[in-house]
């Protein structure tokens, strides 16, 4: 077991807030909110940068191929953030994570049975979308105009698409400092040590 997580709960630690997010009406109008916002502002930025008629200036058949490789593109992008999870996970507890799906509501995930600590966790949490913005970032920095808005709309799923991630380090953020969580993919539990 690495530092800072923990694969049994240490003594004088109990339940302090439960969440489970596919289940809190309230969390998901928050964050399908925000994905909107995010997802306009990027898209604003970007046509500020690079008018949408670039996509469209390589003639429809290449342009239709682009779209099919921005779809496959984003089905990667998904199975790719998870596994960007599982590999911080892998670092802070040296096992491999697991991974789930449930197809019914559109998710996938990685998880473990560790508890983590505050600064781990939230390093678990947001590391794809830290990693994924940088790396599509460098793509499409050297992209040509014509396929700019191709890989950016994946950009701009992965940037709208971590509020799950962001809702959750912002809720650990907000724990005291000894918290240790424990996320199985579809629930949070963080535990608070009793004095």
């Amino acid at each position: 077991m690495k530092k800072n997580t923990y694969w049994d709960l240490p003594p004088g630690y109990s339940l302090e807030r439960e969440v489970k997010l596919p289940e809190d009406r309230g969390a998901l109008k928050i964050m399908a909110v925000l994905q909107l916002v995010l997802a306009a502002a990027l898209i604003v930025f970007g046509l500020w940068h690079h008018p949408i008629r670039e996509a469209f200036s390589m003639g429809a058949a290449r342009s239709a191929a682009a779209c099919c490789f921005m779809a496959v593109g984003i089905l990667i992008y998904f199975l790719a953030h998870e596994w960007v999870h599982g590999v911080f996970i892998r670092l802070f507890t040296g096992r491999s994570a697991a991974f789930g799906f449930e197809l019914k509501k559109g998710m996938a995930y990685a998880y473990s049975n560790a508890f983590f600590a505050k600064s781990p966790y939230v390093v678990i949490a947001l590391a794809p979308l830290v990693v994924w913005t940088v790396l599509l970032g460098l793509l499409l920095r050297d992209v040509p105009a014509s396929w700019f808005w191709y890989l950016y709309v994946i950009q701009i799923v992965n940037v709208s698409g971590a509020v799950g991630d962001l809702y959750v380090a912002w809720l650990t953020l907000h724990m005291p400092k000894d918290v240790l969580i424990l996320d199985n993919g579809m629930e949070m539990r963080y535990y608070v040590k009793k004095q």
